[in-house]
């Protein structure tokens, strides 16, 4: 058992020590990336190299987008505020 704690010690500094543990992302969060870079290409965005409103926009109309999603997938009414409203 002491054998255990030591490996576990080990895993936890090295964790530490790169700032934190990784957890794989959830089939959820790769579906809503994946719909962020499909709304980039369809308005001719490269998100990385955007500026800070091409971003904005782009990650509005996803979070609308993913939102209505979810309303039909569910059919729980989801709280979407007006796109682009300020």
């Amino acid at each position: 058992m002491e054998r255990n704690a030591e490996s576990f010690f080990k895993i936890d500094a090295l964790a530490e020590e790169a700032g934190g543990y990784f957890a794989l992302p959830s089939k959820e969060n790769i579906e809503y990336t994946d719909l962020l870079f499909d709304v980039c290409e369809q308005f001719g965005i490269r998100y990385y190299s955007a500026t800070p409103k091409e971003r904005h926009f782009v990650e509005e109309v996803t979070h609308v987008t993913w939102a209505k999603m979810q309303e039909e997938k569910t059919g729980i009414k989801q709280d979407i505020r007006p796109a682009f409203s300020a």
